[in-house]
């Protein structure tokens, strides 16, 4: 196969799924009307699409079953997985909706066969960029007040401790350029909630996904501090099939519930991360 190129990134789709204190694990999507959110249902949690996701990423896998995953004295079995990406450095992209992302590395053509499964590693520090405007006043948690709301530039850490950040959003009067606020997840629960290492969620039927958090090594990380990286499986809704006539896998993403909108206590709006799919074609 010539020119074979994966024009995706696949499994970032993991995680980023902060399943927090604050947000509801199955919150239905927000209700846009003329490109505005209803107040009543932010405050109730809902899902929203965000402007843009940034994630880094070292290594994909195809996979023709299940892999084990990762235990605290071993790391995941990926026998039954073919290596299609490789970036030792960690390869950034930025990801919006319904776009195809190229990332730099390096590419390898699988096998042909029938895959079921998909395996990333990935950083476990990532970026959300959001804007949106409410048909109702909020107040930000950073500052400020009004019906539009939007992420900050700026930087925190949800950990067991501290549960989400509190500094991500600002609201105001008038409409202004959202920055990015890049997250490092040590913690998949919220404030006060038991350690939290692995996550799951069904993005759609018949689709699964598993969040890790891991050690240096590539194993489950044992405490909070061990955590380095993110690890994520995926179970494709639809087998991927690639034969001798492929020529090119494609991946758009659907970020339609990759932000989560709540009440962050009073007025104060909540903008985080929450899950993403993508969808994965062979051609």
């Amino acid at each position: 196969m010539k020119n074979f190129k994966i024009l995706f990134l696949f499994l970032s789709l993991i995680l980023i799924f902060e399943i927090t204190a604050s947000k509801e694990a199955n919150a239905a999507a927000c209700t846009v009307t003329n490109g505005v959110y209803s107040e009543t249902e932010i405050k109730s949690g809902c899902e929203a699409t965000p402007d843009f996701y940034e994630i880094v990423i070292f290594k994909m896998y195809l996979c023709t079953s299940t892999p084990t995953i990762p235990t605290v004295t071993a790391a995941a079995d990926l026998t039954n997985c073919s290596q299609i990406f490789n970036s030792d450095a960690g390869a950034t992209a930025n990801v919006a909706q319904n776009s195809d992302v190229d990332l730099t590395g390096t590419y390898t053509r699988p096998p042909d066969g029938t895959y079921t499964h998909g395996y990333a590693m990935m950083d476990n520090t990532f970026g959300i960029t959001a804007a949106i405007q409410i048909d109702g006043s909020m107040d930000g948690q950073a500052s400020g007040s009004g019906v539009f709301c939007r992420t900050v530039s700026g930087s925190g850490n949800h950990t067991k401790a501290s549960g989400s950040h509190t500094d991500e959003s600002v609201c105001s009067a008038t409409e202004v350029a959202a920055g990015k606020y890049t997250e490092t997840l040590t913690h998949f629960g919220g404030s006060g909630d038991a350690w939290t290492r692995v996550a799951d969620a069904a993005p759609t039927p018949g689709s699964t996904i598993k969040g890790l958090l891991v050690d240096s090594n590539g194993h489950l990380a044992a405490n909070e501090g061990e955590v380095v990286k993110l690890e994520g499986l995926v179970g494709f809704a639809n087998a991927i099939t690639v034969t001798p006539n492929t020529t090119s896998l494609t991946m758009s993403f659907n970020l339609g519930e990759g932000m989560s909108l709540n009440s962050a206590g009073a007025d104060k709006i909540y903008m985080g991360s929450g899950p993403f799919e993508a969808i994965f074609v062979a051609n």
